[in-house]
């Protein structure tokens, strides 16, 4: 039996793409819900949650690939510049926690 090599960069490439797709469709979704008026917006105005929760969770899913997939990152231009967590610059005291061992 011969091993099939993976091409596993293609497949990273192409799992981000299709990711950052979906989310964007979501994104003019969601808009378009929002700007919407009279009795299209109130039917819909439920499942907004819902899609948010969607975008939250394709958001993680394009955190991880970016983290243990080999990907070509120069194409990729919508990358936050912000942490999502604040440091407080005052306080150099850093909160002890699980350190191994």
């Amino acid at each position: 039996m011969t091993a099939r090599k993976v091409d596993t960069h293609s497949i990273c490439d192409s799992l981000y793409d299709e990711l950052l797709g979906t989310k964007s469709k979501l994104d003019n979704f969601i808009s378009s819900i929002e700007h919407a008026e009279g009795k299209t917006r109130k039917t819909l105005k439920p499942y907004l949650r819902h899609l948010h929760e969607m975008k939250g969770y394709i958001e993680w899913k394009m955190e991880i690939f970016s983290k243990v997939c080999p990907l070509d990152w120069s194409k990729h231009t919508d990358f936050e510049s912000t942490a999502s967590v604040k440091i407080d610059e005052k306080n150099d005291f850093i909160a002890g926690g699980y350190v191994g061992g």
